[in-house]
């Protein structure tokens, strides 16, 4: 009866396991029948010798550990979409972040938990957008991956604050950008908040995050005519920008 437990057990978690690893690799056109196959043979095979159980264990987590291994030399041999953007490669880092997202959406639908993933997909693909001229859909982008992030945020404010903010600052230079300058305001005006909330713990890191909201800040305060406020907040991103300056490059 135990024995039969441990096999219910271990065939739903590795059959889950088993199906997201071979919808990927298919969508990637690998073929996984021989590798899956291997893998449960040796696995099932060495695990004969230590008992029955372990050959079944072995025979399930074959397939999983065959596909894993082709996973991960397929993923080392993706580009990065953030890395080609970066290289000025903008068109290349467009086309593999359009199927990276189709197949995230879909899992993400099924499996919340990949949520962050596609809210990061759909930032990279908002500033590959943008690149490539396309306001709008990388406004649509931006704004999309803001409303998960902000979401996660509110469950788990320690992992994906910096996320939001990030986001919600990349959102609102977009939008000053096409003269939308209200709601760049509004959406710049919680990075900031967040931003100088982070770099209590670790100025290094987002003193530089901070600055740059600041900046964005006072250009849109100043857009709506609050110039008071504006010249506040740039007083205070120069403040910051001075104090990152080495010694010997202050004046």
């Amino acid at each position: 009866m135990n024995h039969w437990i441990m096999f219910c057990i271990l065939r739903a978690v590795f059959h889950n396991v088993a199906v997201w690893l071979s919808r990927w690799m298919l969508r990637t056109r690998v073929r996984i029948v021989v590798p899956a196959a291997a893998g449960a043979v040796l696995l099932g095979g060495a695990g004969w010798f230590a008992g029955p159980q372990w050959a079944v264990a072995g025979t399930l987590a074959g397939p999983v550990a065959a596909v894993a291994v082709l996973l991960i030399i397929m993923w080392r041999r993706r580009p990065d979409p953030a890395q080609l953007l970066h290289d000025g490669r903008p068109e290349e880092a467009y086309r593999w972040l359009e199927e990276e997202l189709a197949f995230t959406r879909g899992l993400a639908a099924r499996r919340p938990v990949f949520r962050d993933v596609l809210a990061y997909k759909l930032e990279t693909m908002s500033r590959v957008l943008q690149a490539l001229e396309n306001e709008q859909k990388a406004l649509e982008a931006g704004t999309e991956a803001a409303a998960i992030f902000a979401d996660l945020a509110g469950k788990r404010p320690g992992q994906y604050a910096e996320a939001l903010a990030r986001t919600l600052l990349q959102q609102a230079d977009l939008l000053a950008h096409m003269g939308r300058h209200g709601e760049a305001l509004a959406a710049v005006q919680p990075a900031v908040l967040t931003f100088r909330r982070l770099a209590v713990d670790d100025r290094g890191k987002y003193l530089p995050f901070l600055a740059a909201a600041l900046g964005r800040q006072a250009v849109e305060l100043y857009s709506l005519d609050h110039i008071t406020e504006s010249r506040a907040a740039a007083a205070e991103a120069v403040m910051i920008q001075t104090d990152m300056l080495p010694p010997g490059g202050r004046t």
